[in-house]
């Protein structure tokens, strides 16, 4: 395990464009700082659009320094609506949340 320090973002339970840009801040700050970011989307029950879209937009400069996403405890509407926008891979949601059908 890795001794490098860990940002978790809460992304509470409802996730809109309204409460993205803080949260996209936090985020590039964690990884201005070297730190792991990990998204607790445990308990979203709801999402747009524009907050997935900011955290592939974070998935993507995340990458260009090293980095992959860690989710913790995927809610199932989460994974619901970031499979719908066929995101799931690219923001490494695949290998690290529940399956749903």
């Amino acid at each position: 395990m890795s001794d490098q320090e860990i940002t978790v973002i809460d992304c509470g339970e409802v996730l809109a464009i309204a409460n993205v840009a803080e949260m996209y801040t936090q985020a590039l700050s964690g990884l201005a700082d070297g730190h792991l970011i990990h998204f607790d989307v445990s308990k979203i029950e709801r999402i747009d659009t524009a907050a997935i879209q900011m955290i592939y937009a974070f998935s993507k400069e995340a990458a260009k320094q090293g980095h992959v996403l860690q989710w913790q405890d995927a809610s199932e509407t989460f994974v619901r609506n970031v499979k719908t926008l066929g995101l799931s891979a690219k923001i490494n949601l695949a290998d690290n949340a529940i399956d749903i059908a």
